[in-house]
């Protein structure tokens, strides 16, 4: 799976700044686990989808600040995080499964049927 190169690292829309999350890839013989850390990011704030074999996770920040105070000094900025992978085709699109837990998705993608790995066993005579 190759990365998709989209405008480098960083990009700019709509206020938000968009840096490419840390990011673990595994595979196994039944497919692959992408598992991305995206601090300060709730559930609701991402986004996954996939077209024409290519995911493009996003995920912005849902930050608002307290109507109640005015703020004097100001560090911290809208934020998200976007990252794009080939699926090469060899991913069912349709059996993508995602679970986000304290600031880590982790998406199971399954290789279709024809490209997962087959041991053959040698019979003896």
């Amino acid at each position: 799976m190759n990365t998709v190169d989209e405008k480098k690292d960083i990009e700019s829309t709509r206020g938000y700044t968009y840096a490419a999350p840390m990011t673990d890839i595994i595979e196994n013989k039944d497919g692959f686990e992408i598992i991305f850390d995206l601090p300060g990011i709730e559930k609701d704030d991402i986004q996954i989808n996939i077209e024409k074999d290519i995911l493009t996770v996003t995920a912005e920040s849902s930050f608002t600040q307290n109507p109640d105070f005015q703020c004097i000094h100001k560090e911290t900025n809208f934020f998200g995080f976007r990252r794009s992978f080939n699926l090469n085709k060899i991913i069912d699109n349709n059996k993508v499964e995602a679970q986000f837990n304290n600031g880590t998705l982790t998406l199971k993608l399954p290789k279709k049927a024809e490209e997962q790995s087959k041991e053959i066993s040698i019979k003896i005579g």
